[in-house]
């Protein structure tokens, strides 16, 4: 395969070869180049599109998820039928997924929302099913999971002896656990555990502690337990902090990682991005003792539609 430039012709072995003469020999940079020379332009409203790195480029068809929304709503339903299903098939061949991507994941790819899928199809189950690969959480929520359930305070939390900052509640006990930092005792307990991490821990695990982290995903799923990795922080605010805060992380790396976790364990983990420590408090005992009802619900895209 041979990649030849468009200004003079000249053709080179590698991409790479390609890149390094474009901005050497013509003087142009490689967002210049790429978007003079093929002019890709949104299909909302023509405008040409922002050149970021040549994949998103040849990848990306609008500027924003709101011009997709938008012309999802003007364009001819069938059409947009036809092309949200066309993106969702790439996202799973292109990662060679078991199972379609879950609410996080459609959300920090900037792919059609679950909520367009559900207009067009009448439900993202159904749109996955022409695709004939089933979602990686596709069940309901519980009815009455958001309502107050005062019998949750007299619940007994146990937490591992491990744990630096432990929540509050008003029942608990400290007991080392084989994995996660709280779980229930009988008669709740039904193999559900939960990891507690702060927005610093989260950002680490994913990063430099992602093989331990994965060794205890391997032991929750050899105990044939499920552990929900709570975080007391929103994608929205680590997004924001990492570009404003001191230290920046690799964030497309972190968000690499949890993907590949929620995919290699599918059925035994999934992430939740409570906001805060208090909704990490509020959410965590309705986690533990509501257990196997929740495991195969989308808790992330229930919890932002509230």
């Amino acid at each position: 395969m041979s990649f030849k430039c468009k200004v003079c012709g000249k053709s080179f072995k590698s991409e790479r070869g390609l890149h390094l003469h474009i901005p050497k020999t013509h003087k142009i940079p490689l967002a210049e180049y790429y978007v003079n020379m093929y002019q890709r332009r949104d299909r909302y409203n023509n405008k040409l599109l922002e050149f970021k790195n040549k994949d998103d480029y040849f990848n990306v068809d609008f500027s924003s998820r709101d011009n997709l929304r938008k012309w999802a709503l003007e364009a001819d339903p069938e059409e947009v039928k036809e092309y949200i299903l066309k993106q969702l098939s790439a996202r799973v061949t292109g990662k060679e997924l078991s199972y379609a991507p879950c609410h996080l994941e459609l959300e920090l790819h900037d792919l059609p929302s679950m909520d367009m899928y559900k207009h067009f199809f009448g439900s993202y189950s159904k749109a996955c099913d022409e695709l004939k690969i089933k979602p990686l959480l596709g069940k309901n929520i519980m009815k009455g999971f958001f309502k107050n359930n005062p019998e949750l305070d007299n619940i007994k939390i146990l937490i591992d002896t491990r744990e630096q900052q432990p929540l509050s509640f008003e029942n608990s006990m400290s007991m080392k656990l084989d994995f996660g930092d709280y779980a229930v005792g009988a008669p709740h307990y039904d193999y559900t555990y939960v990891d507690r991490k702060s927005e610093a821990d989260f950002k680490s695990t994913m990063a430099t502690g992602f093989k331990r982290f994965t060794r205890e995903l391997e032991r929750a799923k050899e105990f044939d337990a499920y552990i929900f990795i709570v975080i007391e922080s929103s994608i929205q605010q680590i997004i924001k902090n990492n570009m404003f805060g001191p230290r920046q992380s690799n964030l497309p790396y972190i968000w690499h990682n949890m993907r590949l976790l929620s995919h290699r364990f599918a059925g035994k983990c999934q992430f939740v991005f409570t906001g805060s420590r208090k909704e990490s408090e509020s959410v965590i005992p309705k986690l533990l003792v509501y257990g196997k009802k929740l495991w195969e619900a989308d808790l992330q895209y229930f919890i932002d539609k509230q």
